[in-house]
């Protein structure tokens, strides 16, 4: 039997984290009846495979548009990914978007290609990832998109990220080849959430996130996913 949970906004109930949450399912009260926002489906090992976003009324083509991504996996490792938007009432998914994935596993370096959906490069990232931190060099053709890569006319972003003992990102330090300056964040964790300070071209910014109760359950079953909401939606977690 599907056992759930139901979070509210001032109330809710759950079951023994020992059990592995297979998806979640976001929904947000419209008058009398409960609204289907988003549905996010996990596999045994907490990997995101699935992710529908519900859309709204497309008036223009006379069809409801839904929003997906889908990601496979072989060994723990990403192998394919592809975004889709799904026209309900003609039943088929538009591919806007896909990506391949490499693993070296000597190196622990991950390079992913993003495709446009005709087949054009939009770009190529290289993950290498260390004991505490992750190093991601991206050579990028986003506004017109390459059928054959040329690195020198490439836009490269470097982003490198650092982690505590607890796998959460501390210190990132973000890197344009179009701008001058690098940007600086740096996380700061307590129980109730996080604050995150960006030092760059614009001066300092600190900003103040506080973990709803849906994220609360994520971070508790170790889920390395950021669940962006508020509490007014109600939620519904089934376990595997």
């Amino acid at each position: 039997m599907k056992k759930f949970i139901y979070l509210f906004t001032l109330l809710f109930t759950f079951l023994g984290f020992s059990q592995k949450i297979k998806t979640i399912t976001e929904l947000n009260k419209v008058e009398d009846s409960l609204v289907k926002v988003r549905e996010t489906t996990f596999d045994n090992f907490g990997n995101l495979i699935k992710e529908i976003t519900y859309g709204g009324y497309d008036a223009v083509l006379n069809t409801k548009r839904n929003y997906n991504k889908f990601v496979d996996y072989k060994n723990g490792q990403r192998t394919f990914e592809y975004d889709c938007e799904d026209f309900v009432s003609k039943d088929t998914c538009v591919v806007r978007s896909f990506s391949n994935f490499e693993f070296n596993p000597k190196t622990k370096t991950e390079i992913e290609t993003k495709y446009e959906a005709d087949s054009l490069i939009r770009f190529i990232r290289e993950i290498k990832i260390e004991k505490n931190s992750r190093i991601s060099t991206t050579k990028s053709w986003e506004s017109f998109p390459v059928k054959v890569p040329n690195f020198e006319t490439a836009a490269v972003l470097t982003d490198t990220m650092y982690f505590d003992k607890k796998d959460r990102i501390i210190k990132r330090v973000t890197f344009n080849s179009e701008f001058k300056n690098e940007v600086v964040e740096v996380y700061k964790y307590s129980s109730k959430g996080y604050s995150r300070q960006i030092i760059g071209n614009s001066g300092i910014r600190t900003m103040n996130i506080m973990y709803s109760k849906i994220q609360k359950i994520i971070n508790k079953n170790n889920l390395k996913y950021r669940y962006e909401c508020n509490d007014k939606y109600l939620y519904e977690i089934e376990y595997y």
